[in-house]
């Protein structure tokens, strides 16, 4: 393991942009270091999902009631790597819910690094909420195709083919 974080104090999620253009950024912070990982959309709703899915078979559900500013990133923005993998558990003795990043990595001979999180039941409550709301705030969708609308309101809907108004 490249990086450890056995008691973060926190653990969130979060993006730069607007939609349609956004980049998705894990960040853990403990009492020595405050790391940045760049992840994929939908590698932060997998993860929400994960955590919500552990949570429910310890007879548990992500927050309703989280500080959306408690949760925001801080800067400076600079991730020190684009994670290719996501792996999520929990030990059911100790109530402990990790996450496991592992390094995109371009070359199939060069190893990637690895950074496990470690957190307890009310992080991982609030990440598996925040999690879904931030991927929630994504652009519209088309009511016939469920592809993403434009900004503009640009969208060839396949359901239409092509033709016809907007169909959002």
């Amino acid at each position: 393991m490249d990086l450890e974080f056995d008691d973060p104090k926190r653990v969130t999620v979060g993006y730069l942009g607007v939609p349609g253009d956004r980049t998705f950024l894990l960040e853990v912070e403990d009492d020595v270091h405050r790391v940045q990982f760049h992840l994929e959309k939908v590698q932060v709703g997998g993860l929400g999902d994960l955590l919500a899915q552990l949570l429910a078979r310890l007879d548990d559900r992500p927050a309703s009631d989280w500080d959306r500013d408690a949760m925001a990133l801080e800067p400076p923005f600079q991730p020190i790597w684009r994670v290719g993998g996501v792996a999520v558990g929990v030990d059911r003795d100790t109530v402990r819910f990790h996450v496991e990043l592992s390094e995109l990595v371009p070359d199939d001979d060069v190893e990637g690094r690895t950074a496990r999180i470690s957190m307890d039941r009310d992080q991982a409550r609030r990440l598996a909420a925040h999690a879904a709301a931030i991927v929630a705030e994504g652009r519209e969708r088309c009511r016939l195709c469920s592809r993403p609308v434009e900004a503009g309101g640009a969208h060839v809907c396949p359901a239409t083919n092509g033709h016809g108004p907007l169909t959002t």
